[in-house]
């Protein structure tokens, strides 16, 4: 039997799809580099063959050939992720099991801070269809990279060391150290700098407002209590910092019409996660995670508005705002059997506390905001043993929010049905529907509605439904190949009671506002042959509001993507990767704007393993290869005060990394 894997290589280049047919020995499985991140997305649907092993720079390396998934935002403090359609706050987001806050920190930045070259794994699954997430469009669970996962066999401490040239423009280099103390103690010493200049749009006009320093820092350390129980205590500090556009979300020539040609914000954004965990394998009769952290976002940016036009006359100074979340989070794994019946049960519990404040110069800005979130599910897959699997799940939130406009307590319980059918050997029938919520959201914590929010108490949370059907087929030696995966699914997703922000004159409150219905599909193809694999997939995703028939502001619209790689030596693999986006027509709900313009980029990268120095590791590669201007569907992309605030992309870009492992 084997296990096929995609080696997808990026890290500091471009996405890199290097495909093996890896037999299921340990020798072979020490080929893999370690370094890389697993990537897994319910959208693609084809088992262990969809499982992909990255390296980037960027969280757009990992996500964006993903059908649906996007990630819009060019500047290193404004990175979002979007699934469907829907924004990074209407997604359940995990560091290590730590919760990333789904309150916004301002409304021209993104909430998430992290650093794609330490991720091990990112498991993405789009669109709500478990009651195991609270989300209105899914999830992502990051996971970091363990020290005793990169060691070789026989191997009882290591080293790596990477330096990247970016040539549109920046540099980087990162060190780490790792080992096993004891046979049961693991640790892992990390730390990575990237030094950003201003680089080019295709134009070849040079941006400003992005030039700044990243620092990452993790310190992980793990114990095997017995062969069956770990505890393992980590620290991640991620810290950016540089002169910055004041609205980070909109291209250079907007921030110089709407702020102040040149201006930049002294700004340093910061995130803290500090976690422990618990994990117990009993095998089939238990398998328990715990995890008890704390995740603390902070920004602290100098408005000092020198020759400038402010939007807050009466403020001048540092602006000092900061998201806490501290929680516990445990999820457990039985089966049991019935007779003939097999029952897979998940079933757990999470409580966290969100705070959020604001200070200008020493002074409080607004009302400290505080939000409780307490859940517990069960799900029970039962497999009738005849190739059908019905999953009925049940969910129940408490939510408690002290807030800017008022008090709100909500309890709240949704359910999920679920159901496979095994049609045949290689073909799988699928579909589900889940029922949503989402509590009233805290205020943009840093906007200047903070101060001038009217009560507004009577607000209801967000529900819907998400329903989904479609099939997988995978076969081997069909159609030439050694295996062909395919599959499909159509989702519909209802979301009523949608909350807005409107202003009243100088005061800002919030409102339900009618419905959203977000309907597409997504469908993929894989074709595996030797050392040569392809992976093509295509999403379709229309949001529409029932007051407007308007379509959303992040519509991501439809995206075809087409991934070839080829393992040409047992040292080199070679790579391309394309993304067509079709230009959506009829917006309307975007000011100023009627359509977003289709666009396609295109990336190549290769990878060298010297093989009598397999410790040496060479990528190179091409980003935007034929210098496309283009702006993500998901980005800023509207017009304001006559100006026009497209989030560009960077124009073409040549990268080198070297590493080396001791």
């Amino acid at each position: 039997m084997k296990n096929n894997k995609i080696l997808l290589s990026s890290f500091a280049a471009i996405s890199i799809f290097c495909t093996h047919a890896i037999a299921n020995d340990s020798a072979k499985l020490n080929s893999v580099d370690v370094w890389e991140t697993e990537v897994v997305s319910s959208s693609l649907n084809l088992g262990k063959d969809a499982i992909e092993t990255k390296q980037a720079d960027h969280l757009s390396d990992l996500l964006r050939d993903l059908p649906g998934v996007e990630v819009g935002g060019t500047h290193s403090i404004n990175n979002r992720i979007n699934i469907r359609g829907l924004q990074d706050e209407d997604l359940d987001i995990t560091i290590d099991g730590a919760k990333v806050q789904n309150a916004n920190m301002f409304h021209h930045i993104g909430n998430l801070l992290i650093n794609p070259d330490i991720l091990k794994k990112a498991d993405i699954q789009v669109g709500t269809n478990s009651v195991v997430s609270g989300s209105l469009g899914g999830s992502i669970a990051f996971e970091t990279k363990d020290g005793k996962d990169m060691l070789q066999e026989g191997q009882k401490y290591g080293a790596r060391i990477s330096t990247t040239y970016n040539s549109n423009n920046s540099t980087a280099a990162s060190i780490a150290g790792y080992g096993k103390v004891t046979d049961n103690f693991s640790f892992l010493l990390y730390h990575n700098y990237i030094n950003k200049d201003n680089w080019k749009y295709p134009s070849g006009e040079r941006t400003f407002g992005i030039e700044g320093k990243n620092h990452n820092t993790l310190v992980k350390g793990t114990y095997n209590i017995s062969d069956n129980q770990s505890i393992s205590i980590s620290y991640d500090k991620l810290t950016d910092k540089g002169d910055y556009l004041p609205r980070p979300d909109m291209n250079a020539d907007a921030n110089s019409v709407l702020t102040g040609k040149g201006v930049t914000f002294d700004t340093e954004y910061e995130r803290e996660t500090i976690t422990l965990k618990h994990k117990l394998d009993l095998g089939k009769n238990l398998k328990l995670d715990t995890t008890l952290y704390s995740n603390n976002n902070e920004i602290n940016r100098d408005e000092a508005w020198s020759g400038a036009r402010s939007p807050r006359p009466d403020f001048k100074g540092t602006l000092e705002g900061e998201v806490k979340t501290i929680g516990l989070n445990t999820k457990a794994q039985s089966n049991l059997e019935t007779g003939s019946l097999l029952h897979t049960l998940t079933y757990g519990a999470l409580f966290d506390k969100q705070t959020s404040k604001v200070k200008w110069n020493g002074n409080k800005y607004g009302k400290d905001e505080k939000a409780n979130t307490f859940a517990i599910y069960l799900e029970n897959a039962i497999d009738f043993n005849n190739g059908f699997v019905l999953t009925p799940g049940v969910r129940y939130t408490n939510y408690k929010l002290d807030g800017s406009y008022g008090d709100i307590n909500d309890n709240e319980l949704t359910y999920g049905l679920a159901a496979e059918y095994a049609l045949t050997d290689t073909i799988t029938l699928l579909a589900s529907a889940t029922t949503l919520y989402k509590g009233v959201p805290m205020v943009d914590v840093l906007a200047s509605n903070r101060t001038s929010m009217l009560d507004s108490e009577s607000l209801k949370a967000e529900t819907g439904i998400n329903k989904e059907v479609g099939f997988r087929y995978i076969n081997d030696n069909v159609l030439g190949a050694d295996k062909v995966g395919l599959s499909f699914k159509y989702f519909r997703t209802q979301i009523d009671d949608v909350i807005e922000s409107l202003w009243s004159g100088n005061s800002a409150y919030m409102v339900n506002n009618g419905d959203l219905e977000i309907k597409g599909f997504e469908a993929s193809f894989k074709y595996i042959k030797g050392d040569f694999s392809s992976l093509f997939a295509f999403s379709k995703s229309n949001t529409e509001y029932s007051k407007t028939k308007l379509s959303s502001d992040y519509e991501a619209g439809d995206k075809f993507t087409i991934g070839l790689n080829y393992k040409v030596t047992p040292a080199v693999d070679f790579s391309w990767n394309s993304i067509f986006v079709k230009s959506e027509k009829n917006i309307g709900s975007l000011a100023g704007i009627d359509h977003k313009p289709g666009y396609a980029v295109h990336n190549m990268a290769v990878k060298y393993v010297p093989q009598l120095n397999k410790n040496l590791t060479i990528l190179a590669g091409v980003d935007n290869i034929f210098n496309k201007e283009y702006i993500s569907h998901t980005s800023r992309n509207d017009v304001a005060r006559g100006t026009f605030l497209g989030d560009y992309e960077p124009g073409r870009n040549f990268k080198v990394t070297l590493s080396y492992k001791f």
